[in-house]
C-alpha cells in the first residue's frame, strides 16, 4: 500500500509541474541485507571509492587502499581478505591509482599518475607498462578516475582484441568534446569512438558546469556505457558499428538536470554541487542481465553548515533497468548511511554501497561493512 500512495504522489506533482508522468515505480522486492567483515589484521578501510569485482569459483571484491597503497582483496562468499601492496620503487613501481580493471587474481590492470596502464600479477609485479597519453594532440589527455564529485569513467582491457580502452577529452573543439580511445597492445595502433554530447547541455565540458563536465563511462564486451552527471539520459554506443541510442531514464524522485553555474569563486563550486543532483555510472549486473545507476538529489544550500555535513546528508536513489535500459524501478535508499563519495561495487548478481556516513548514528568498527542490494 505504501508504495502505491508513493507512486501517486509522484504523479500528482508530475502533473501539477507540467513535466511528463511517471512511467516507473519502486524497485519490487528490493532486499537489502547487511553484512559485516570478520576483523583481520589487515590494515583496511571502511569502505572503497575505488573498486573492481571478478568472479571464478568464488566472488572477488577488489578494493583500492590509499592509505596502505595496496588493493584490499575480499573474498566475499567466504568473507576473507587479503592484501596486495604496491611496490614504491624500481622497475615494479606503481603511483597512486586511479583505474582499475582486474581479468583475474593474477592480471590486474591499473591506471596510475605516470598515466600509464600497468598489467600487474598477483605479487604486483609490472608484467606491461603501456603509455596512454602517447598519439592524444591538442591538448587531449586521459580521463580515468572515479571521483564523487567530478565523474566515473574506467579503464577497460578487451582480451578479445588485446586492447585497452578508456575515455579522453579534447579541449581544443568548440564545444570541448570526448571520445573513447581504444590502444592496440600488439601494434600500439588506436582507434577513437566520439562520445554524444547532452542534446540539452551541448557546453557540458566547459565551465558553466563545476567538478560536473565530463562523462561517467564503462564498458563490455560489446558496449560502452556512458552518461553525464548533469543529467539523467543513457547513453549506449554499439562497439562494432559505432552507432549510440540514447535512452531516457527520468528520476521520480529529484531534477533531471543540473542548473549553469556563472561561478567565480571555490566556494561558488561547492554551493553549485551542494544544490544540484549528480547522476553517477551506469553498471551491468551480469546474472540477473540488467544495469543499474546511482544518483543523489541536490539541496538547499546553507553557509552556516559544515560542507562534508550538507554533502553527507544527500540522499540517494537506486534505479534499475531491464536489459533493453528501459527502468523497471526506482528507490530511494536509506539516509545518512552510505558512503556517497562513489562508496560502491557492483558484483555479478548484487548491488554493494558501504556503510560509511559521517552523519551515521549507529556505532561503527573500522572494518568493513556493506549493505548488498538485491531484486
Amino acid at each position: 500500500m505504501r508504495k502505491v500512495f508513493i507512486c501517486c504522489c509522484v504523479f500528482l506533482a508530475s502533473c501539477s509541474s507540467g513535466s511528463k508522468q511517471v512511467t516507473h515505480g519502486e524497485i519490487d522486492d528490493l532486499k537489502v541485507t547487511p553484512i559485516k567483515m570478520p576483523e583481520t589484521d589487515i590494515l583496511n578501510l571502511p569502505s572503497y571509492y575505488l573498486t573492481a569485482c571478478y568472479k571464478d569459483t568464488t566472488e572477488w571484491m577488489y578494493g583500492y587502499n590509499y592509505r596502505m597503497h595496496a588493493l584490499d582483496c575480499y573474498d566475499l562468499r567466504n568473507n576473507r581478505i587479503t592484501q596486495l601492496l604496491f611496490q614504491k620503487e624500481g622497475g615494479s613501481a606503481v603511483n597512486r591509482i586511479y583505474g582499475l580493471h582486474v581479468c583475474s587474481p593474477d592480471s590486474i590492470w591499473v591506471f596510475d599518475e605516470s598515466q600509464k596502464a600497468l598489467l600487474l600479477n598477483d605479487k604486483g609485479e609490472v608484467l606491461r607498462s603501456v603509455l596512454l597519453t602517447e598519439g592524444l594532440v591538442n591538448g587531449q589527455f586521459a580521463i580515468v578516475d572515479r571521483n564523487y564529485a567530478i565523474s566515473s569513467a574506467d579503464l577497460y582491457y578487451d582480451k578479445i582484441r588485446r586492447s585497452i580502452l578508456f575515455c579522453a577529452k579534447d579541449p581544443s573543439t568548440s564545444p570541448a568534446s570526448f571520445f573513447v580511445r581504444e590502444v592496440f597492445l600488439d601494434s600500439l595502433s588506436a582507434k577513437n569512438y566520439p562520445l554524444q554530447l547532452p542534446a540539452d547541455i551541448p557546453n557540458v565540458g566547459e565551465r558553466e558546469y563545476p567538478y560536473m563536465g565530463q562523462p561517467n563511462v564503462t564498458f563490455l564486451p560489446d558496449k560502452i556505457l556512458y552518461n553525464y552527471p548533469v543529467e539523467s539520459h543513457v547513453y549506449v554506443m554499439n562497439r562494432t558499428s559505432g552507432k549510440t541510442r540514447t535512452y531516457d531514464a527520468d528520476s521520480n524522485y529529484t531534477k533531471n538536470q543540473a542548473e549553469p553555474s556563472d561561478w567565480k569563486t571555490y566556494a561558488d563550486c561547492e554551493k553549485h554541487r551542494v544544490e544540484n543532483p549528480h547522476f553517477y555510472e551506469v553498471r551491468y549486473i551480469p546474472d540477473r542481465d540488467m544495469y543499474i545507476r546511482l544518483h543523489v538529489n541536490g539541496h538547499e544550500f546553507d553557509a552556516t553548515k559544515d560542507l562534508g555535513e550538507l554533502l553527507a546528508s544527500k540522499k540517494l536513489y537506486l534505479t534499475v533497468f531491464d536489459n533493453q535500459f528501459s527502468v523497471v524501478g526506482e528507490s530511494e535508499l536509506a539516509s545518512n548511511r552510505y558512503c556517497l563519495f562513489t562508496g560502491w561495487c557492483a558484483t555479478s548478481d548484487a548491488l554493494l554501497i558501504f556503510v560509511d556516513n559521517p552523519l551515521l548514528k549507529e556505532e561503527k568498527g573500522e572494518n568493513l561493512e556493506y549493505d548488498k542490494l538485491e531484486w
